[in-house]
């Protein structure tokens, strides 16, 4: 995982025009390369201004490939941190959205001053509510955020007490 920068336009478009991310974010087929690269200019600029944003994720096992996907926090206009990720369809079920996110989670919590983190996930994608389970998160329920959503939040306390117990425990 890295920061995005300006050179990442490729990549960048390369995880966004895949159908189920494409569909996901833009709700088309098919993102352009126009709506990606005003995307990845967005995501430098949130870089500056806020010290997070997003991470394009690699395969370990085939580091000098395109990436699989992005993940990251944003700050909303109303100063919630907000998880974000999206992932190419072929990497979806080996656990690295998961791994993605709670690093993401993670770094947030220890290098910011917030006590909470939230996601929205659309009440079809499955997949994306268990991962935010498993860091921890708690869905509120349904809300309308431009298309319905379930809001999902994670406090400071709870992913620093799963930490805690998911710990390897020191040999003495």
């Amino acid at each position: 995982m890295r920061p995005t920068t300006n050179a990442d336009g490729d990549g960048l478009y390369h995880v966004h025009r895949d159908v189920a991310v494409s569909l996901l974010l833009a709700n088309v087929d098919q993102m352009s390369r126009s709506c990606s690269d005003h995307l990845l200019q967005g995501y430098v600029q949130h870089w500056r201004s806020f010290g997070c944003g997003f991470y394009l994720v690699f395969d370990r096992k085939e580091a000098a490939s395109p990436p699989i996907g992005r993940c990251g926090l944003r700050i909303t206009p109303d100063k919630e941190a907000e998880l974000g990720y999206c992932f190419l369809a072929a990497a979806t079920g080996r656990g690295v959205a998961t791994e993605a996110a709670a690093a993401v989670v993670d770094r947030a919590f220890q290098t910011m001053s917030i006590n909470q983190i939230v996601a929205f996930v659309r009440p079809e994608n499955h997949q994306s509510m268990r991962v935010l389970t498993k860091l921890g998160f708690q869905d509120l329920g349904f809300v309308e955020q431009g298309r319905a959503h379930n809001r999902f939040i994670l406090n400071r306390s709870v992913r620093h007490g799963l930490n805690q117990r998911s710990a390897p425990v020191p040999w003495s």
